[in-house]
């Protein structure tokens, strides 16, 4: 299925990536042998794997079928789920425009496990990206960790266990998902996609080989691996004369995205001018990556620019790189930041 072209319901799920077997049968394994416990962190190299591994888990564990170990699709427990509707699951993720998952979200997720299940025997809490969670957030989680309610199931997904505290991590059962081979990982991303596959290999190449991760950015914004992009990117290398206006592309992408595929652009030029000896070219383009990724931080961290100022600033900013004055341009850029409605 495209990412681009069809809505999907808010439960819905790819199908279940071959290397996700190995993990889930160990966990099948814990409930025959009876040490199953009450709360798992699975771990990957990319947050995005790990959320996706919790939800296909989630959505096994609510269906109603005991005839196959994934969810049937059809009894009322995967409606509900499909629909973003089911009454045991709650999913705890950090929220648009904030930098982090606040302690008054754990509290509600709190008193939702502390509720009788309504549908089966379990309540079950999902802390995507948990490593996310404030001080205080981890804190009030770990009383719930400490002491469960009732048949309660707490699965937690990180792609940076290291930020835990150790309290929280020493009371969770870890499960480490591990990479896709590349086979499986091409297969997985062109039958749910329905990418061609040279489409295929340049959403792999660039996201280090993880398809789950190209799925999710291609679902976030259409664009992320736009050609158009590059182009566009490759144009900033030209005469500054010849170009007139914000490129089409950048106006058509979410912010966040921009940033995310301008970064590396602009990392192979420091890297390429530092190894040619090119001073001059090196401390422009290492200016150039100082604001965008300075930019990219404050957006991290919950910022939300206008799209077009901010993609209309950034391109200025790129323009002027070559320019004799640029090293004031990016000091007054850095300046003004908050013009664009990212300060903090």
């Amino acid at each position: 299925m495209s990412a681009e072209s069809t809505a999907v319901e808010p439960g819905w799920l790819p199908a279940t990536p071959d290397w996700f077997l190995d993990a889930l049968q160990r966990w099948d394994a814990s409930g025959r042998q009876r040490n199953r416990g009450h709360a798992y962190l699975v771990v990957s190299d990319e947050a995005a794997e790990a959320n996706l591994f919790n939800r296909v888990l989630a959505a096994a564990l609510l269906c109603s079928s005991a005839e196959s170990k994934e969810p049937c699709g059809d009894c009322k427990g995967c409606r509900a789920y499909r629909q973003g509707a089911h009454g045991d699951l709650m999913i705890l993720e950090r929220e648009e425009g904030k930098r982090a998952i606040g302690i008054e979200q754990v509290r509600s997720a709190t008193r939702f496990l502390q509720q009788t299940a309504l549908y089966g025997v379990r309540k079950i809490l999902l802390v995507q990206e948990a490593d996310l969670m404030t001080p205080a957030a981890a804190n009030s989680l770990l009383k719930t960790l400490e002491e469960p309610s009732g048949s309660s199931l707490l699965l937690l997904s990180t792609s940076a266990a290291w930020r835990l505290p150790p309290t929280v991590r020493s009371r969770c059962q870890t499960l480490r998902l591990p990479k896709a081979s590349p086979e499986s990982a091409a297969l997985w991303l062109a039958e749910q996609s329905g990418w061609p596959a040279n489409e295929v290999d340049k959403a792999l190449r660039m996201t280090d080989g993880n398809p789950v991760s190209a799925l999710d950015k291609a679902s976030r914004d259409p664009m992320y691996f736009s050609g158009a992009l590059e182009e566009s990117f490759s144009a900033l290398l030209g005469n500054a004369t010849t170009h007139v206006g914000v490129p089409e592309a950048w106006s058509r992408t979410e912010p966040e995205v921009l940033l995310e595929r301008l970064l590396p652009f602009i990392e192979t030029h420091c890297r390429r001018a530092d190894s040619n000896y090119l001073r001059h070219e090196g401390v422009s383009w290492m200016l150039l990556h100082h604001c965008v990724a300075e930019l990219q931080g404050r957006i991290k961290r919950g910022a939300t620019p206008g799209s077009d100022i901010l993609a209309a600033e950034v391109y200025r900013l790129c323009r002027s790189r070559e320019h004799e004055e640029f090293p004031r341009v990016s000091r007054d850029f850095l300046a003004n930041i908050g013009r664009l409605g990212v300060g903090g």
